[in-house]
């Protein structure tokens, strides 16, 4: 129980760092996510800082990092994060103007460890 309240409490004291507007067009977005399985019995935290890069109205491009920051079964793992290359998360968004409810999204990673580009995904949503 100890460590659901560590873990709680340090993703609610991380999230108030929440967006940070570097400038018009660029943005510093960092998400905090405290999980924990009853049954597994498993406490994590994870926090993914992303980049989002705005040029136009409706078009969003982001770059961002999953960091393990904590685990239960392994303890602090956020020291362990930098023995290895990262994978970079990339996306794209787009919301066309004349149709606000539908949004259209491109998705992939690059993981420098392996050298590998992971899988490519197209994805078209729409709204009513």
């Amino acid at each position: 129980m100890r460590t659901i309240v560590l873990a709680l409490a340090a993703a609610m004291a991380a999230t108030t760092a929440q967006a940070v507007d570097l400038t018009p067009t660029l943005a510093l977005n960092t998400e905090v996510v405290a999980e924990h399985k009853v049954d597994a019995e498993t406490t994590t935290l994870t926090a993914t800082p992303e980049l989002a890069f705005t040029p136009t109205t409706g078009l969003e491009m982001t770059a961002g990092i999953e960091l393990n920051i904590w685990d239960n079964t392994n303890k602090m793992t956020l020291d362990n994060e930098f023995d290895v290359k990262p994978e970079i998360l990339l996306g794209a968004t787009f919301v066309p103007a004349a149709m606000d409810n539908l949004e259209l999204e491109a998705a992939t990673s690059y993981n420098f460890e392996t050298e590998d580009r992971g899988e490519a995904t197209l994805t078209a949503t729409f709204s009513f």
